[in-house]
């Protein structure tokens, strides 16, 4: 039996079933609010919303489970289809305005259910299950359906010049001043031009129950009752806007670290902002005009139903949270503009569906900035699976949440998946920590850990970077290799400067007009940087065992047009590098690539190092003249004074990727260079490849020999700590 994983424990389809809980209690409180009312040709409206509840779930949810069994690629997602049907369900306009005579829609039984239905089967098929297959939605499917359905009433719903000649209707435009009582023969409607209308009447005359005997006294109390507590018009879902938002709240506080709530917050304080600038800009009646104005825009049933259930849908909205504000700003901008200048009342879902179209360009605005995480992401609780159900993602964007390194794992993986090269470099894609809060954060369960560029080779990977890249001898415990051997150059660095040499001596051959290395920026806290030339190469010189992220800055060389460039890095980095060329020669066959690989047990996280070495060492490590591992010992040199610990007691500090590397000598590098193995003041050397042998042409060092065993225990106790960590490592 297999070992069980720990997962957050939320799963995509206890997330629909709160989803569905959620929608389920508005739609029995409006049930149970509209079973006092009845439309004209006598049907119970309560009844009525049942029945449509009914209709819209049992075909939503058929249409899913027979999908799914005759075709291969539409998978079983019945909570979703549910959920689905009780949004269409809960969008679907009831009642009539008891100041209306004519419907211009059908408004009630028995036509409601056919449409109940069409709009269930256009939505689930088409924008759910066909636009699926592309491999993600990009229209809410239940706002896009109704949107087709509607189509053929566009005059009567879309037009505000029908609206406005109407002689049964008479709606009140909102495009002028407004106030809470008619001032125009006491009927509440428009009248002449530039007069104000009672548009509070209006509201009330819309909205309130029919069955009373005594229409509602129009006051503040009543509008406000009407606008908060009973609607008995319109979006089933928003009939009880109070009822909306407690039940709203609660189900973001359950699901807060996958609900897009700013979306709702930022959508509410816009619509707030337009009816405030449009009351002052139309000189509304001095505060019953705002109120009218305001209680409005905001509770309309459409919009306080939508803010909180619809457009935080995640698979059609940004992922980023700027992204969301925008989105949350521009549907209000859009729904508010439409109600004002179209007289379209229902307006919210077309400004949602406009505005899903944008999600692909919002997800690349506020992309957060990769950097060494300062403490651990604080992760919801847990529980182990034995199996494990894998789903498409939901695009609920909390991989990006708790990501330690600000990275953005489903981007990655989307780009990994595809083998974009240039999209994987720009999201800084060798960054990953590994700490794999994001596997099990993702309630679809998707493996996020294993995509990206760091880690460790499978065999057959490994094999065909061999067979292309190097050349020579292979041993089991450091790689491919044609040359081995001890080396110091004439360059005063650490271990001999044979790295700087290197690089030096490559860009004068002509080799690499360019290179990527660490460099100390801000104390100890080290960087990739880009050398051009000898003088930059010098700065940087020294070694870091910080894990830094380089392919970002190799995206801006080739984006500047460099061809030729060196990378000096970790066995992980190394990993990176090769996985970036073989996919990006396609876009750049000219690309040439020279890796000089570092040794490396372990790196570690800048902020903890810095943390554990003021507690065991009692020194400042962004003081540090010189750091260095030898013989299990960290070194710190601050002042010409040397302070060391062992290097396993800084094992808080150490990378969590780490753990699962088995490669300690770079082993897909062109060159390997690391202290181990050679005399104090010397580095080892490994040449893997003719890029390797060519840097080392004619380069002024001197030789000695080099004691392998001492690279075998090494390389064998690294490997042997890779299988022990075996379950927590990611895999493809």
């Amino acid at each position: 039996m297999s070992k069980p994983i720990e997962y957050s424990s939320m799963t995509k389809d206890k997330l629909m079933t709160y989803t569905f809980g959620a929608l389920l209690i508005i739609t029995v409180i409006t049930a149970v609010l509209w079973s006092a009312e009845k439309t004209p040709n006598g049907w119970n409206l309560g009844v009525t919303l049942a029945l449509n509840a009914i209709i819209a779930v049992g075909i939503a949810v058929g249409l899913d489970a027979l999908l799914h069994l005759v075709t291969a690629d539409s998978p079983l997602n019945l909570m979703s289809a549910a959920v689905f049907g009780l949004i269409v369900t809960d969008i679907y306009v009831l009642g009539i305005p008891s100041m209306a005579t004519v419907e211009l829609f059908p408004l009630e039984a028995p036509q409601c259910f056919a449409f109940v239905a069409l709009l269930s089967v256009i939505g689930l098929v088409v924008f759910k299950k066909i636009v699926g297959l592309s491999g993600r939605k990009y229209v809410n499917p239940a706002a896009a359906a109704k949107l087709v359905v509607m189509i053929p009433f566009i005059n009567t719903l879309l037009l505000a010049i029908d609206h406005m000649k109407s002689s049964l209707l008479k709606v009140p435009s909102l495009a002028g001043p407004l106030g809470l009582k008619s001032v125009i023969n006491g009927n509440g409607y428009s009248g002449a031009a530039g007069k104000s209308a009672g548009f509070g009447s209006y509201m009330i005359s819309c909205f309130e129950n029919a069955n009373l005997k005594k229409p509602l006294t129009v006051n503040t109390n009543n509008l406000l009752s009407v606008m908060l507590l009973d609607k008995f018009h319109g979006w089933p879902g928003g009939a009880s806007s109070i009822a909306v938002i407690i039940v709203g709240i609660a189900f973001f506080v359950i699901a807060r670290k996958y609900i897009k709530w700013r979306i709702t917050v930022s959508y509410f304080v816009a619509v707030a902002i337009m009816s405030l600038i449009l009351s002052a800009g139309y000189h509304d009646q001095a505060y019953a005009g705002y109120l009218v104005r305001f209680l409005f825009l905001m509770f309309i049933g459409s919009s306080v139903f939508l803010a909180f259930f619809m457009v935080t849908d995640p698979a059609t909205t940004p992922l980023t949270y700027m992204g969301q504000v925008i989105f949350g700003v521009g549907v209000a901008i859009l729904t508010v503009l439409m109600i004002t200048y179209m007289q379209f009342f229902g307006a919210s879902f077309v400004a949602l569906v406009i505005m899903n179209l944008t999600t692909p360009l919002l997800d690349k605005v506020g992309v957060l900035k990769p950097m060494a995480s300062e403490k651990e992401p604080k992760l919801p609780k847990g529980k182990p699976f034995t199996k494990v159900k894998t789903t498409a993602c939901i695009r609920c964007g909390a991989c990006m949440r708790i990501c330690c390194n600000r990275l953005s794992p489903i981007l990655i993986k989307q780009a990994f998946d595809k083998q974009d090269a240039v999209e994987l470099m720009k999201l800084d894609a060798d960054y990953c920590a590994g700490c794999g809060s994001c596997n099990f954060i993702c309630p679809a369960r998707i493996n996020l850990k294993g995509t990206m560029l760091t880690y460790p080779m499978g065999e057959e990977d490994g094999t065909a970077i061999e067979q292309n890249y190097l050349k020579g001898t292979k041993d089991e415990n450091i790689g491919v290799y044609s040359d081995l051997f001890s080396a110091k150059s004439s360059i005063a660095g650490q271990d001999g400067g044979v790295v700087t040499a290197l690089l030096i001596s490559g860009m004068q051959k002509g080799l690499f007009d360019a290179a990527l290395v660490c460099k100390r920026t801000d104390g100890y806290y080290s960087e990739a940087v880009i050398a051009e030339n000898v003088d930059e190469v010098m700065a940087a010189k020294g070694t870091k065992y910080m894990r830094v992220h380089n392919m970002s800055k190799l995206a801006e060389l080739v984006k500047k047009g460099k061809r030729k460039i060196a990378i000096v890095g970790t066995p992980c980095q190394m990993r990176s590098a090769r996985r970036i060329q073989q996919s990006i020669l396609t876009e750049y066959p000219d690309l040439e690539l020279t890796l000089i690989g570092l040794f490396c047990f372990e790196e570690f996280n800048y902020y903890k190092l810095k943390e554990e070495t003021k507690k065991l060492m009692n020194v400042d490590l962004d003081l540090a003249e010189k750091t260095q591992i030898k013989k299990g010992q960290f070194t710190v040199t601050i002042g010409g004074k040397e302070s060391s610990i062992k290097v396993r007691d800084l094992n808080e500090a150490v990378e969590h990727l780490c753990t699962c590397c088995p490669d300690f000598t770079a082993m897909y590098s062109d060159i390997s260079v690391g202290s181990v193995g050679s005399a104090d003041g010397y580095s080892t050397v490994i040449v893997r490849s003719d890029i390797g042998e060519k840097l080392l042409e004619n380069l002024d060092v001197t030789k000695a020999g080099v004691e392998k065993p001492e690279i075998d225990n090494l390389s064998l106790l690294k490997m042997k700590r890779a299988n022990q960590h075996a379950g927590e490592c990611p895999t493809k």
